[in-house]
């Protein structure tokens, strides 16, 4: 059996920076916490020495279970410290589709086997507790999915989430949702870890605050499950780093500040793809987003991986393939950046996507 490869981040990483124009960085623009008046420097102490304070101002933020959390180095480890965690070998995992890549090829290297479920774009990516309950199997031990969806952009509705807890407390299910966009939305700060101890939830500093260089990440969830991921974490990194710890520790009264500052920058954004949709595009652009993200289709069985190396190809435009996401006809767009590149970089796709669907329209009246 091949090595799991996990290209969406090979090619993020190896994409930073080259690009003038680019809808493909899914966190809010970085601040400059100097400019803001925020700390924004932090000495070397022991991570011990800081670590207890930041998992219970965080906790206590989100109203997580216990009124703590296990913090990690970036939500990454958060999702693997869940999943090695919580599952056994052999047991079964059914993940989101379109969705995150890495939550389809992480749970293999815990022994773990992966299925799908469909987050259905003609649903609006909603009905997630319907989609779930018939990919279910008798081996199903985790159900790992996201709020905001991602590559959607679209919350996870409260009468599913009751459903999801009720199917979970019936059938012994770990739900693990990640919550990484869940600040980006409007709704109030909280985690779907304190519904039910059946709910395990992930998050991190990096996209609704645009704080990624921390690598400040988290798992909530009820004590049992926490000390299940501790221990999957001493694989890991076993600690965060203290300087991101401390950083991260002062700006944690600061939080809503940025989270405000983070919806300024989307509420600007927004209103620039609403009024590119409604002008008119060809391509389906039809569910709206809520966070910094947003998922169009192409026409064609492979069209969003097509017009994505078009733009980059014609005109130096980097968007993310919907092949990272399972979904071929898709692009991911990304809506957090400064108001201003954003507006340009939107500028840009609009041209970009005209031009790809003439390119596509006198390709099939002469063929």
């Amino acid at each position: 059996m091949s090595r799991p490869r996990l290209e969406h981040l090979a090619w993020s990483k190896a994409q930073h920076g080259r690009w003038t124009l680019s809808l493909a960085d899914s966190a809010v623009a970085t601040p400059d916490l100097e400019s803001l008046g925020l700390p924004h420097q932090a000495g070397t102490p022991a991570p011990a020495s800081v670590l207890p304070e930041l998992e219970r101002a965080l906790g206590a933020r989100l109203g997580a279970p216990g009124g703590r959390v296990l913090v990690t180095a970036g939500a990454s480890e958060a999702n693997a410290c869940a999943l090695a965690g919580l599952l056994g070998p052999g047991e079964e995992v059914l993940v989101e589709s379109p969705g995150y890549e890495s939550h389809r090829l992480v749970p293999p290297f815990f022994g773990a086997s992966v299925r799908t479920f469909a987050r259905r774009r003609e649903h609006g990516y909603g009905r997630v507790c319907e989609a779930v309950e018939t990919a279910l199997t008798p081996a199903t031990r985790l159900v790992l999915f996201t709020d905001l969806h991602n590559p959607g952009g679209v919350p996870l509705e409260p009468a599913d989430a009751a459903d999801l807890t009720a199917l979970a407390e019936r059938r012994g299910l770990w739900l693990v949702c990640d919550e990484t966009f869940r600040d980006s939305s409007e709704r109030p700060v909280g985690t779907s870890s304190a519904l039910s101890d059946r709910w395990v939830t992930t998050s991190t500093l990096t996209k609704s605050y645009g704080l990624g260089s921390l690598r400040v990440g988290w798992v909530s969830g009820s004590a049992a499950a926490l000390a299940r991921c501790a221990e999957a974490q001493n694989a890991l990194s076993v600690e965060p780093a203290g300087p991101s710890l401390a950083l991260a520790l002062a700006l944690a009264p600061h939080l809503d500040r940025l989270r405000a500052r983070a919806r300024g920058i989307l509420s600007a954004n927004h209103a620039l793809w609403r009024s590119l949709v409604a002008g008119g595009l060809p391509c389906d652009a039809s569910v709206p987003s809520q966070g910094t993200t947003t998922f169009v289709h192409l026409p064609g069985p492979a069209g969003g991986d097509a017009f994505a190396a078009f733009a980059a190809e014609r005109f130096e435009l980097l968007v993310a393939p919907g092949r990272f996401f399972g979904e071929l006809r898709g692009v991911r767009i990304a809506l957090g950046g400064e108001p201003a590149r954003c507006a340009a970089a939107l500028d840009i796709f609009q041209t970009a996507v005209h031009a790809f669907d003439e390119v596509r329209r006198t390709a099939a009246e002469t063929a």
